[in-house]
C-alpha cells in the first residue's frame, strides 16, 4: 500500500486534475489523502454547499472522510507544510507552478515543499488555468467515471467554473497521445521520481 497525497487550492480542483488518476489509487488499495489549501475561498460558492460537494466527491471516490485536510487562505504556509509533512507520503499530485491564479501557486509552491524529501514522487497536475503545461506523462481514466464525480461540484457547473465537454475534449486529445484506441487520459507532468527497472 502506497500512502497518496492530492492537493488543490479549491474544492474540485483535484478532481478536476487527477480524479480518474486517484480512483485506481483506491481500487490498487492505496491510502489517499487530499488536501484543500484556499478552503475558505467564498467568491465563487456558499462555503456550506461547497464543503458538501467535496464530501460528496470524496464520498464517491472511497475515501474516508478523515482523509481530507482542509486549511484556509491565511494559514501560514510553514504551519501547513509541516502538518503535511507528517503523513509521510510516497507521492504527491499538486497544481502546475505555472498557473493563472495565484492560490494555485500557492498549492503548487506547499506540494513541492512536502516533496522535497526523498524519495517523494512529484507530480503536476492541469486544473484548467496552467500555462505551458506539456504532459509527459499519462494516466487512462474512465471519463465516464470523471463526469459524474465531477457532477458532484453541481455549483461549479453552474457558474460554469466547470466545463465538462472541454474537460473531455483535453482529455481525448492527451489519450490520442499515447494510445491509438479511443479513450480519455489525465495528463501529468513528473517533477521527481524515482524510477524502478
Amino acid at each position: 500500500m502506497k500512502k497518496i497525497l492530492a492537493l488543490g487550492a479549491h474544492y474540485d480542483d483535484v478532481e478536476i486534475g487527477v480524479g480518474g488518476t486517484l480512483l485506481k489509487h483506491v481500487n490498487n488499495g492505496d491510502k489517499v489523502f487530499i488536501a484543500i489549501t484556499d478552503s475558505d475561498e467564498s467568491r465563487t460558492g456558499d462555503l456550506i454547499i461547497r464543503y458538501q460537494e467535496q464530501l460528496n466527491s470524496i464520498n464517491m471516490l472511497g475515501i474516508p472522510q478523515q482523509q481530507l485536510l482542509l486549511f484556509k487562505t491565511n494559514d501560514d504556509i510553514s504551519d501547513v507544510i509541516g502538518i503535511l509533512d507528517k503523513l509521510k507520503v510516497d507521492t504527491i499530485y499538486t497544481m502546475f507552478e505555472h498557473d493563472t491564479h495565484q492560490a494555485h501557486r500557492r498549492c503548487s509552491y506547499i506540494g513541492q515543499s512536502v516533496g522535497r524529501d526523498l524519495p517523494i514522487q512529484v507530480v503536476f497536475y492541469n486544473s484548467g488555468t496552467s500555462y505551458n503545461f506539456s504532459p509527459n506523462v499519462f494516466s487512462i481514466i474512465s471519463f465516464k467515471f470523471k463526469q459524474k464525480l465531477l457532477s458532484c461540484f453541481k455549483s461549479q457547473i453552474e457558474l460554469e467554473a466547470i466545463n465538462l465537454d472541454i474537460i473531455q475534449r483535453r482529455e481525448s486529445y492527451w489519450a490520442s497521445l499515447i494510445t491509438e484506441e479511443s479513450g480519455h487520459a489525465e495528463g501529468l507532468i513528473i517533477r521527481k521520481m524515482l524510477y524502478r527497472a
